[in-house]
């Protein structure tokens, strides 16, 4: 099925010739299908995909009437609370992902972290490790070839550039929604 977008199609293509995750929890959900969990948001943002296994979500945020949703925000919508600006547009997403950290978020926070570190030193030393993402060099070559782009050395970087660069458009809109949303954008 195709969508207002073209680069998430492309992402579901590469997502459709892969069997192995690429991302941690990250799956790809029908846009629009839900509302993350935030249905008094529901007007302003279009769900795209699991964030996490637990269930946080990814959404674009319908900031404006931009025709390709590629080019607007993307949110962390946490499962255990919080609403976060993630990215300030698909492709920076795509970066983050390529990293290959896990997202970790609460009414506060939104951090992401190097999961396979801590899982290294806990191997049983035999070199199969138990990679959570074997297919995220396939992801990373695609995200080059496909779009120029390499895989973010710190997904936290494009994280607090995006949340700041859209601290007070983002304040203003979630604020009176949902006050709590606040806390982790500086609101005054």
């Amino acid at each position: 099925m195709q969508t207002p977008t073209p680069t998430l199609d492309l992402l579901a293509e590469f997502d459709a010739g892969v069997d192995d995750f690429y991302a941690p929890g990250f799956e790809l959900i029908e846009l629009g299908h839900d509302d993350g969990g935030y249905p008094q948001l529901s007007d302003r943002i279009r769900p795209f995909a699991q964030a996490t296994g637990s269930g946080s979500t990814y959404a674009f945020w319908l900031r404006d009437d931009r025709a390709d949703l590629a080019t607007l925000p993307v949110l962390f919508l946490g499962d255990e609370g919080g609403v976060h600006v993630v990215a300030r547009d698909l492709p920076e997403l795509l970066r983050v992902l390529a990293s290959g950290w896990e997202p970790m978020g609460g009414w506060d926070h939104l951090d992401y972290f190097d999961e396979r570190e801590e899982e290294d030193g806990e191997q049983d030393g035999d070199g199969d490790g138990d990679d959570p993402c074997p297919a995220n060099p396939a992801f990373r070559a695609w995200l080059r070839d496909r779009f120029g782009l390499e895989a973010a050395e710190d997904p936290n970087e494009i994280v607090r550039a995006a949340g700041e660069e859209l601290r007070e458009p983002f304040t203003a809109w979630i604020g009176p929604l949902i006050p709590d949303a606040v806390g982790g954008h500086g609101a005054a």
